[in-house]
């Protein structure tokens, strides 16, 4: 390349934003009308080239119609007032020259044009890359590439040249221009505008100073805007639009899209519509990829419950149809929403966003559900949600028992001390859960001992009773006191009726037994009288059969004695 040529890339390539010297060095001697800040009034049209600056109002009642070509300048505010309108049927361009922003992985076309055999192409990027980067033309790869430009030297004889660059996601890459240098001709420059691919979008270089257009009114574009922060909480109607880095379009209101197109927004969604806001979208064309037509997200979406106990469980929630793990209340742990009951529920915008339409035309809605949970020594309480309401907040509230204590009836009213008096206690759920419950009871001003250690089980819509045997080591009239114990878990539930939640016996009289030993005196004495009266007769029945046994036996012994005596011959 001749010096000259070499010269003429170094002044291009150092100095790329000549374009906006040139422009400003044509303002020396071209009249362009500059169109200052100010209310507008009274309906009016500017059908003019120029360039708009500043802050302005369309004031209630007035239309202020842009027919001409206008470059608006760096952090230049547009407000449409309620009543008012803006008709933008011209173009509306950001004066920052643009930059091509880059994904962590993109490929970018260059449109070439058979310049010549070989040449080299400078790659000059918008702000220094301190990260490696790895830049792929044509199969060859280069790792490791930092700084202001990079130089590439190859044939230049196609139409079009293609540049992968992978990067990280700790920086931003943009390109601010791309300039051909053919050998033996003259260096061509190809501006953000004229490249294409994928995993790019077209930007001012500091999105902070974008101009803005807050409609709170009624805008209608039929011409081009690019580089505006488009903000609508009236009625925005784009009607053969061509919307160039809008970022996403905020719309609080309604947003009526047809015949339009949008490219090179900032985020994955060309607009984003909040809450009730509606969008119709007809016959257009997005950014198209990964980027999303329209998205409708939820500001906040949270649950209220009846206590900080209660948890929940969401399931295949928002973009990502993610699953959540237990949430409680407050569980962002911001000490100034302590107690408040309220269970957030989508932390993130993906978890918010309730419906979509992808970047091919295709509408999508969550199909998310959701469980909240009480765990408690009653037992697990659940309720299903089935179709998770698409709404910043509702209220849910759990199935849970409903218990009265009817009655409390003593066997008797009086009794001894230390020893055992039956009680019978009956108990009423006519809620529509389950509980296993234990009792408390007390008399004479302490726990009582009614023989209860195990829970009873209740069935919702059941009577039961529960026998008790109490007994008391003090002597008294006592009446014994008993209430259904209700855990923490149920802080602020009314679950056990408040007018009758606890029962009391009739007053039990409670003394010692009597000593009765003195009065034993007179069966006593029967009783020996008794048994020495049996004794002796037993004694002279046995005397009498020992006498009459003897005598038994000296007759046998007679008359052996009588048959040994005889005549001797």
């Amino acid at each position: 390349m001749s010096e000259n040529g070499v010269s003429f890339i170094c002044l291009v390539g150092c100095r790329h934003n000549m374009r906006r010297v040139i422009f400003l060095a044509l303002m020396l001697f071209v009249s362009i009308p500059v169109v200052t800040a100010t209310d507008i009034s009274s309906s009016e049209e500017h059908d003019d080239n120029g360039e708009l600056s500043g802050n302005y109002t369309v004031k209630d009642g007035a239309t202020w119609t842009v027919s001409g070509n206008y470059d608006v300048a760096d952090e230049t505010s547009i407000v449409v007032e309620e009543g008012s309108t803006m008709v933008i049927s011209g173009s509306m361009n950001a004066s920052s020259p643009p930059q091509l922003n880059l994904n962590t992985t993109s490929s970018v076309i260059v449109p070439v044009g058979d310049l010549g055999s070989s040449g080299t192409m400078r790659i000059v990027f918008a702000a220094t890359v301190v990260y490696n980067i790895t830049i792929e033309i044509g199969g060859n790869s280069t790792a490791n590439v930092t700084g202001d430009q990079f130089d590439w030297t190859g044939n230049m004889d196609v139409d079009n040249i293609t540049i992968n660059i992978s990067s990280n996601p700790f920086q931003t890459i943009g390109i601010s221009e791309i300039i051909l240098s053919p050998e033996g001709a003259t260096p061509e420059m190809r501006t953000p505008d004229e490249l294409s691919g994928e995993g790019i979008s077209i930007s001012i270089p500091d999105r902070a100073k974008a101009w803005s257009l807050d409609v709170q009114g009624t805008l209608i574009v039929t011409g081009s805007v690019f580089g505006a922060e488009i903000s609508c909480s009236g009625t925005c109607t784009l009607d053969g639009a061509v919307m160039t880095s809008t970022s996403p379009i905020d719309v609080t209101g309604s947003i009526s899209v047809t015949d339009s197109t949008f490219s090179h927004v900032q985020t994955d969604e060309d607009i984003i519509a909040w809450d009730n806001a509606s969008v119709t979208w007809i016959n257009s064309t997005g950014t198209g990829g990964e980027t999303d037509n329209w998205v409708k997200v939820l500001t906040t979406r949270t649950i209220g419950v009846q206590n900080g106990y209660v948890g929940f469980y969401g399931y295949e929630m928002g973009y990502s149809s993610s699953n959540t793990s237990l949430l409680g209340d407050n569980n962002t742990f911001d000490a100034a929403n302590m107690g408040d009951n309220i269970i957030e529920i989508g932390h993130s915008k993906r978890d918010r966003m309730v419906s979509w339409q992808d970047g091919d035309g295709v509408l999508h809605t969550e199909s998310a559900s959701g469980k909240i949970i009480l765990s408690t020594p009653w037992g697990i309480y659940e309720h299903v949600i089935s179709d998770l309401p698409k709404v910043n907040h509702f209220d849910v509230e759990l199935d849970l028992p409903q218990l009265s204590f009817d009655s409390l009836i003593a066997s008797e009213d009086e009794n001894d001390v230390n020893s055992r008096l039956g009680v019978m206690a009956t108990i009423t759920n006519s809620g529509n859960a389950a509980a296993n419950i234990l009792l408390d009871c007390t008399a004479n001003g302490s726990d009582a001992n009614v023989g209860t250690t195990v829970p009873y089980p209740v069935a919702a819509g059941e009577t039961i009773e529960i026998p008790m045997n109490w007994d008391s080591a003090a002597e008294g009239d006592f009446a014994l006191e008993c209430s259904i114990f209700v855990p923490y878990q149920f802080y602020g539930f009314e679950i056990v009726n408040a007018n009758s939640g606890t029962a009391t016996t009739e007053s039990v009289s409670w003394s010692e037994a009597e000593d009765n030993s003195n009065n034993l005196f007179i069966p006593i004495a029967i009783g020996i009288v008794v048994a020495i009266i049996i004794y002796v007769m037993v004694a002279r029945k046995k005397l009498n059969q020992e006498m009459l046994k003897e005598h038994l036996t000296e007759i046998t012994e007679t008359e052996e004695d009588d048959d040994e005596t005889g005549t001797i011959e």
